[in-house]
């Protein structure tokens, strides 16, 4: 049965469509910019303050409230205490010491230094200079021009004019051995000390005032290997005979700091370690919590019906918020990543009730933790390709018939050519035939699995190098001892000479993990098992 195009039109009764144009379409910066007006008024006219409280938050859950009011958990005040001891003898009283401050990553090791730093500079902005530093951005070099190019700066705030290092000066202060170029740096600081007392028109330089130093060195144990020392050494070494008091505060995770100096470098340090504290049982988490989310009355109207609202959650152990604490305590045992999760809560909300409902529900801390699991290395390994996983499983493994666990490109490329001919030898093909008949070709059917050449497979590589599945050799983990760490270091300084296809590697990720990941019906799961 067909249907006649006649008919067709008589039964359908097309609609006429009107392409707007250009002058009909609204703008959408000012449609947005109109939303976001029209939001701002209604949520001002409906809930007066509610703005202030939303704003504050923010500022405590990211760390940008004032110097005065920052925020010093429970767990973290003997440390503090002892941080702004040692700043203020080397500030107010103008003596000399060297700290190495050892804690993981995120353990407010910076941030205590820059609070106190900053409380100082309030009453003794021109008694003190900072300069810092950090061992995975600066060399030896390097960080000789940055200490010069911070000094430039520091000292111009000081006397409030231009007094600008130019080039040739700049190469002249940073030429020579590392004892002249610090020889240089304290006659600097020397002159500029005399020059500030005559400003003030004191001229015999009588009531001359000693500027400190404070060197705030980010990654140190980065200048403690094999070829490295000899700017620590200097460095302690004008901590101890220098004219000018000299500050310094090293911050490292290795717990193990002390072992990489060698011993005219730890002859001259003070053997002064301040290990951070931790939060060690679940009330200073909760007590960590509550001093982010509770505020001041007097900062909104609704402030003191959300510290009740807070402290409702938080003395409850069946609520949603003590659920997630609990787990994070139990787990990762991370602030900040509980800090970036109620970041969204706090910052999407449009009035009071809906944050309070928001802390009551947890939904944006569910939703946070459940992307935070796609970045793991199962949510990336899900991602991979064909190639990229047949890659990963053949380095696992040559990574487990190994003895240390290392491996390189070479070895891993060899695995995989010969998994891939082995199962290539194991599927069926048809070779071409000719029709006797027809005289004509069959066509071949070839099921076998490309095998890609090295030059082709080393992009792969570098991707899974990347995505962290692979880890250098000297990159992994703490050194057991001194000469564990000098080899590491050594191979770490040789790593640029060394062939890309010779490189060790480490897997993050071993072969029996790979096989509960993987599933069955993959074609490689079968190599998941030696």
């Amino acid at each position: 049965m067909t249907v006649n195009e006649t008919d067709l039109s008589q039964r359908v009764n097309f609609i006429p469509i009107k392409r707007p144009s250009n002058e009909d379409i609204p703008d959408t910066a000012t449609t947005l910019k109109k939303r976001t007006i029209d939001n701002d008024e209604k949520q001002e006219d409906n809930e007066p303050g509610f703005t202030s409280l939303q704003k504050r938050l923010l500022q405590q859950l990211n760390g940008t409230l004032p110097t005065n009011e920052k925020i010093i958990f429970k767990y973290l005040q003997d440390c503090q205490q002892e941080i702004d001891r040692i700043i203020k003898q080397s500030v107010i009283q103008k003596e000399s010491h060297s700290v190495i401050l050892v804690g993981p990553r995120q353990s407010y090791k910076t941030y205590l230094l820059d609070y106190e730093l900053s409380l100082l500079q309030q009453f003794y902005n021109e008694q003190f200079i900072t300069i810092r530093l950090n061992g995975f951005i600066h060399s030896e070099q390097t960080a000789i021009n940055g200490i010069a190019t911070q000094l430039e700066q520091q000292l111009q705030k000081i006397h409030g004019k231009e007094e600008r290092i130019d080039g040739a000066s700049l190469e002249t202060i940073s030429s020579g051995s590392l004892t002249e170029v610090f020889e240089k740096i304290l006659l600097l600081l020397d002159s500029a000390a005399k020059t500030g007392a005559e400003d003030r028109g004191d001229v015999d330089g009588s009531s001359t005032t000693k500027i400190t130093v404070v060197f705030i060195f980010d990654e140190i144990d980065t200048f403690a290997g094999p070829v490295r020392q000899t700017l620590l050494y200097n460095l302690f070494d004008m901590v101890e005979h220098a004219r000018v008091p000299v500050c310094i505060f090293g911050c490292t995770t290795k717990l193990n700091m002390l072992e990489y100096l060698e011993k005219r470098v730890k002859s001259r340090f003070s053997q002064r370690v301040i290990h951070m504290p931790q939060i060690r049982d679940l009330d200073d988490m909760i007590d960590a919590v509550r001093s982010l989310l509770s505020v001041h009355p007097d900062v909104s109207p609704w402030g003191s019906q959300w510290n009740d609202t807070v402290e409702k959650e938080l003395s409850n152990p069946r609520s949603n918020l003590n659920k997630h604490i609990t787990m994070n305590f139990e787990t990762f045992r991370a602030l900040s990543a509980l800090k970036n999760s109620m970041i969204p809560l706090v910052a999407t909300s449009t009035n009071f009730d809906s944050l309070s409902s928001a802390i009551k529900s947890c939904s944006f801390l569910d939703l946070y933790n459940k992307n935070q699991l796609s970045n793991s290395l199962t949510g990336r390994l899900q991602s991979l390709s064909d190639l990229e996983l047949a890659i990963l499983i053949s380095a696992a493994r040559v990574a487990l018939r190994a003895k240390d666990g290392s491996f390189n490109f070479n070895l891993a490329y060899a695995e995989y050519e010969k998994m891939i001919k082995a199962i290539n030898s194991r599927i069926p093909t048809v070779a071409p035939t000719m029709n006797l008949g027809t005289g004509q070709n069959t066509l071949s059917i070839d099921n076998t699995i490309k095998l890609w050449l090295k030059k082709d497979v080393k992009n792969v590589w570098e991707t899974l190098v990347q995505l962290d599945f692979f880890t250098e050799k000297s990159a992994v983990g703490l050194r057991d001892n001194a000469t564990a760490a000098f080899y590491a270091s050594n191979y770490q300084f040789q790593g640029t000479m060394i062939p890309f296809d010779l490189r060790s590697y480490q897997m993050q990720i071993i072969l029996q993990e790979l096989r509960r990941i993987i599933p069955r019906s993959n074609m490689y799961y079968s190599w998941t098992q030696l």
